[in-house]
């Protein structure tokens, strides 16, 4: 029996904005085939791209994280609130290397930053740079997950 994918599961998928292998939520389906996802990593919501590693000539569907209804009898899902996610247990590895002295730079759109350093966003809170993406782009782990942020843009005016 072949699980299908339905709305709000969890996919990877490549994404446009990020340019990478991530995961994704269904929003849209026609027939069985997946139209439309949202990012959870960047937010963005864009046209359904199998993942890059994933064969070219045909649409392979991914797989689902989701619990079908006859594993859930014994099997209930968690809340998402309360399962451990797969960013947050990143997230907790690399923040266990901050040093309890280091205070989080706060996060400025026209400061630079160095990889490895720690920061404090005014939404998501602290995280660490694990990436310069160029010259006015970072990758930042944050509990929710990794996020492209902007950095070294001048103030207009």
């Amino acid at each position: 029996m072949s699980a299908t994918v339905c709305p709000g599961d969890d996919v990877e998928a490549w994404c446009t904005r990020c340019r990478m292998n991530l995961n994704h939520r269904v929003i849209a389906l026609v027939g069985k085939e997946i139209q439309r996802v949202h990012c959870l990593t960047c937010g963005g919501d864009h046209k359904y791209h199998p993942p890059k590693h994933a064969q070219t000539a045909e649409r392979v569907q991914p797989e689902r994280t989701r619990v079908s209804n006859a594993d859930a009898t014994e099997k209930t899902r968690k809340p998402k609130d309360k399962a451990p996610s797969r960013p947050a247990s990143e997230w907790n590895t690399v923040m266990k290397e901050m040093p309890p002295e280091t205070s989080p730079r706060p996060y400025r759109t026209s400061e630079s930053y160095g990889a490895s350093e720690f920061i404090e966003h005014p939404v998501f809170g602290t995280g660490r740079v694990l990436e310069i993406v160029g010259s006015q782009r970072i990758q930042v782990i944050f509990r929710e997950g990794r996020k492209i942020l902007v950095c070294n843009v001048k103030p207009s005016g």
